[in-house]
């Protein structure tokens, strides 16, 4: 299948005007040349005028089912589908191509038990390998993973951190990859920082923390799992202490960076979370 949709050479140089990866631009291309000959094929009404803004959001709604029903696709492969879609539409609203955004009501549905968010640091090797993520969403993952928080990962001269911790092959990989993005950001603002502004504006170069948001809302989708930085801080830590059960407390203080009294309040609410757990296998 050519992957040919309307628009494509101007989203295309819009996606990597924003920094996405070629796998991510093509798994978009992919998306969008099966949604359209879809739509040639079983909507009548663009098959007869071939305008984009003849497609509604029943006619993205019934692709997502028959996703869903007929090719049996998992939910967070629906959620993607539905992201790229979105993606192209919020593409075409913003230059008034068309006047309606068609994805605007549709929401990604729960993935269920496919990646619970209580475990995703189980996740991470596969999650540093999805192209379809962005590189800041998956490093400042990694990062979690290495007990930082967000307030930490995105302060100034956050980078010599990364001579004091231990990467597996899988993470150094990513690492690889996420310098190779960089370069070019930190000689245009000439500095070592991680997360930077892709865009110059304003005097300081370094991302936000309503940035980062962005970045991890966009790809929540992708991804399966619900990208909060608290949140994404809070299952790390206890599913850590989950791990770790049996190790003495002053390593697992040292190993999450935790004082006495933070790591209290996060064994509580493990100790809340056992209980719930241990209640619904009795329900069950």
């Amino acid at each position: 299948m050519t992957s040919q949709f309307p628009y494509k050479k101007s989203f295309v140089q819009q996606l990597q005007a924003d920094g996405k990866q070629p796998q991510t631009i093509n798994q978009y291309q992919l998306t969008l040349a099966d949604f359209f000959q879809y739509e040639q094929h079983f909507n009548p009404t663009y098959h007869a005028s071939g305008l984009i803004a003849d497609i509604t959001e029943n006619d993205i709604k019934a692709y997502l089912a028959m996703l869903r029903d007929r090719r049996e696709f998992k939910t967070s492969t629906i959620n993607k589908s539905l992201s790229n879609l979105n993606g192209y539409f919020s593409f075409l609203f913003a230059y008034r191509t068309i006047t309606t955004l068609p994805t605007f009501a549709i929401k990604g549905q729960p993935v269920g038990a496919e990646q619970p968010v209580d475990d995703w640091p189980v996740q991470l090797p596969d999650l540093l390998t999805n192209a379809d993520l962005h590189v800041y969403t998956r490093a400042f993952l990694l990062f979690t993973c290495k007990s930082y928080t967000a307030s930490e990962i995105l302060a100034p001269n956050f980078y010599q951190q990364l001579n004091h911790l231990t990467f597996s092959t899988n993470e150094q990989v990513f690492l690889t990859t996420f310098s190779d993005f960089l370069v070019p950001l930190q000689s245009e603002f000439d500095t070592k920082d991680l997360f930077l502004k892709q865009r110059k504006r304003g005097d300081d170069p370094h991302l936000s923390l309503a940035a980062l948001h962005k970045y991890l809302t966009g790809d929540s989708q992708r991804a399966g799992l619900p990208l909060t930085p608290v949140l994404l801080r809070q299952s790390f830590v206890l599913w850590f202490l989950r791990e770790h059960r049996a190790t003495d407390l002053a390593s697992v203080m040292h190993d999450l960076r935790l004082d006495l009294t933070s790591l209290g309040y996060y064994q509580n609410l493990l100790r809340k979370q056992d209980l719930q757990r241990l209640r619904a296998n009795k329900l069950s």
